[in-house]
């Protein structure tokens, strides 16, 4: 016939070690096991059982000769368990967290220097096209931006020069020509 629950609680609240000592020899092995198969860490399970154990010894003035002691102890080392496993989803969750946050300031670092680069080259070719424009001869210059800047039709260019329709187009031929020979580094 076994020790009964009660037996344990008062011989633990005697302070009797040899009642602590059989205890973790008989529950040592099982709380154990649970505790692995819970976090996978037998170092972990191992020290979650003896501060089961610890705890048992420091809280027996308050036991309940009612509950079983085995309960006890598998609810600590549960707690125990549960606490180390919500501690590394948390941890899990903020490294997550971490290289996402990471991942879109790099997104958004790179899109910037994408930006700063596209608007310095944009600038730059703003630049030739209009250090290009006026490098054309005087006549060529002025058809072509009336052309394109005022919007005016060929015959109107004409008029206004006193040229033919097709002096017209050659001058704007051969502006859009030089303009793309000037700008082929930006194409």
């Amino acid at each position: 016939m076994g020790i009964s629950n009660k037996e344990i609680v008062d011989g633990l609240k005697a302070g009797k070690t040899e009642m602590l000592r059989d205890l973790f020899g008989q529950f040592n092995g099982l709380l154990v096991a649970y505790a692995k198969d819970t976090v996978k860490n037998p170092l972990l399970a191992e020290d979650f059982v003896q501060d089961a154990f610890c705890t048992l010894w420091e809280s027996r003035q308050k036991l309940n000769p009612e509950l079983p002691v085995q309960s006890y102890l598998y609810r600590v080392v549960h707690s125990r368990c549960v606490d180390f496993l919500r501690k590394q989803q948390a941890q899990a969750n903020y490294s997550q967290f971490s290289q996402i946050r990471f991942n879109e300031l790099t997104s958004t670092h790179q899109y910037f220097d994408h930006l700063i680069i596209s608007q310095i080259t944009a600038k730059e070719a703003n630049d030739k096209f209009l250090d290009s424009i006026r490098e054309l001869p005087e006549q060529t210059r002025e058809i072509f931006q009336l052309s394109r800047n005022s919007e005016l039709t060929n015959p109107e260019i004409a008029e206004k020069f006193g040229i033919s329709v097709k002096s017209v187009e050659y001058h704007i031929t051969k502006a859009l020509q030089f303009l793309r020979k000037a700008m082929e580094d930006f194409f």
